[in-house]
């Protein structure tokens, strides 16, 4: 059996309280800055980044938006 430092389940009495082993998250489907477990057990932080799509008539003032942002002028 291989030598795992995490644990992916908990048994009590027989029950299985808690089992990750056929969770699938990993770090590029988790958003970004927040922690869940893999199935191995394994703390996994998210990187996945979004990009926020602003439509508008009108062009963007300075203070609007974020850097990485998609602004669509629309007529």
């Amino acid at each position: 059996m291989a030598n795992n430092q995490y644990k992916n389940k908990v048994m009590y009495g027989g029950n299985v309280l808690i089992d990750l082993t056929s969770d699938t998250v990993d770090a590029a489907h988790l958003a970004s800055g927040y922690t869940a477990h893999s199935a191995s057990g394994a703390p996994v932080t998210g990187s996945l980044s979004f990009v926020t799509y602003y439509t508008s008539s009108s062009t963007p003032t300075s203070g609007q938006g974020s850097n990485g942002d998609i602004w669509l002028v629309t007529s």
